[in-house]
């Protein structure tokens, strides 16, 4: 008997699997050397673009949580330098006028400034947002035979289509390529920092039109009952001046004409004169004693009140083993009010929290500012008796805080139970009313 095998599958040899061969090798037969360059070039690749993406993330994050334009310069400062061998990075930005380009950083340094403005005056800037592209100057002063040492590369920076400013720097590199990685992470940390630039500078805008708005309010508060009165007076004294020298001539004139007439009767004429001058000089100084001194508004840093405050109280919250936690919105607009007022409404809300704190207690002052008004709150642990109910003392503390904020055109919230502790919202408006 014979077995016939007819399977006839055919496989491949080892070396024919495998994918990457070298362009010449040595080796004799079929077989060939396997080559890796490949794999190192793609690995350095991947590691550069996981390099970028990581900074980019970390500067996105450290963004969201700036205070200041200093601080987004420094944060782009040392993003570029990571990425691109600079001396001196520097974010300029048009004036209103759009004649000049000044520095986030104020001590930047004076030739830079001026190099960055004379490219302005010279028209390469207006070049420069046309090709939308980073464009390199070489700089004279540190050019020798052999080329240039150092060179200037300016990035347009835009707000919607229009220029808004550039980001120059002084560089060792003589060519930036649009597709390189380089010039696009640029690109992409401009367009993170350019909104945030926007929103710092509208705020800081809006705090000062703020300040100025309740400065000139302020005076015509303060004004008003003292502009009022002096007209008042101003119009009686016009028209009792004019009668009362009339009597007294008159009475001067009956003397001199008539002798023989009693002298009693001049004379009890020009005493009652001289009450009346007394009522009009009486009348003068009332005018002076109702013009405003300390109670007048004015615009208030109700964080740097706060601050103060605290420090005033140290000493107590000491003795009586309690902490008080500030949490200070930064760069809340300023209010109108009367900084006298706000701490007594500070004294009278502390003395509901001493009232009703243990020892190891704490309480938690807060401002923020939400949708036109600044909001301070106070939270504590602990539960105030007597808030809710009808606690003669407690009432008068409350009323008394209540009467001071509606002077200040704001409201007050006090919640208070048990095993929740007691908030506390003093809420101040913006804008007030003008007294008329």
């Amino acid at each position: 008997m014979r077995l016939i095998k007819e399977r006839t599958e055919r496989y491949e040899s080892f070396h024919k699997s495998l994918q990457y061969f070298t362009k010449n090798s040595e080796a004799k037969g079929d077989l060939k050397l396997l080559s890796f360059e490949g794999h190192k070039n793609n690995l350095n690749q991947m590691e550069k673009y996981s390099f970028f993406v990581q900074s980019l993330s970390a500067f996105q994050k450290k963004i969201q949580h700036v205070q200041g334009l200093a601080e987004i310069h420094l944060l782009t400062q040392e993003f570029v330098k990571r990425i691109l061998q600079s001396k001196e990075v520097e974010i300029f930005l048009f004036t209103d006028s759009n004649r000049n380009l000044v520095p986030l950083n104020k001590n930047a340094n004076p030739t830079h400034i001026n190099s960055v403005n004379k490219a302005l005056k010279d028209g390469i800037l207006e070049w420069i947002f046309e090709s939308r592209k980073p464009t390199i100057i070489p700089d004279l002063n540190a050019y020798t035979i052999n080329g240039s040492k150092l060179n200037q590369m300016m990035f347009p920076i835009y707000d919607s289509k229009s220029g808004y400013g550039v980001l120059s720097l002084y560089t060792s590199a003589s060519k930036v390529s649009d597709d390189s990685l380089e010039n696009n992470s640029i690109q992409i940390i401009l367009g993170i920092i350019v909104p945030t630039i926007i929103s710092l500078r509208q705020k800081h805008s809006i705090n000062k039109l703020y300040q100025e708005l309740q400065v000139y309010q302020s005076k015509v508060q303060n004004d008003f009952d003292v502009n009022t009165i002096g007209n008042m007076a101003e119009g009686l004294l016009e028209e009792l001046g004019e009668p009362l020298q009339v009597i007294l001539s008159l009475s001067e004139m009956i003397e001199n004409d008539y002798p023989k007439i009693d002298k009693e009767i001049t004379d009890s004429i020009k005493k009652q004169v001289s009450k009346v001058s007394e009522l009009t000089n009486r009348l003068t100084k009332f005018a002076g004693l109702n013009k405003p001194k300390a109670q007048s508004s004015q615009s208030c840093n109700l964080n740097k009140i706060v601050k103060e405050f605290r420090n005033v109280i140290n000493a107590t919250l000491q003795n009586l083993g309690i902490d008080c936690e500030l949490d200070l919105e930064d760069n809340i607009p300023p209010i109108l009010s009367n900084p006298s007022e706000i701490k007594q409404i500070l004294t009278s809300v502390f003395s509901l929290l001493k009232a009703s704190s243990q020892k190891g207690g704490a309480f938690i002052i807060q401002t923020k500012y939400i949708k036109e008004r600044i909001v301070l709150s106070v939270f504590t642990t602990e539960q105030i008796e007597g808030l809710a109910d009808n606690d003669s003392k407690i009432n008068v503390t409350v009323k008394l805080i209540n009467e001071l904020m509606k002077k200040n055109e704001g409201t007050t919230e006090f919640n208070s139970l048990p095993l929740k502790g007691t908030i506390i919202h003093l809420l101040f408006p913006l804008k007030r009313k003008l007294a008329v």
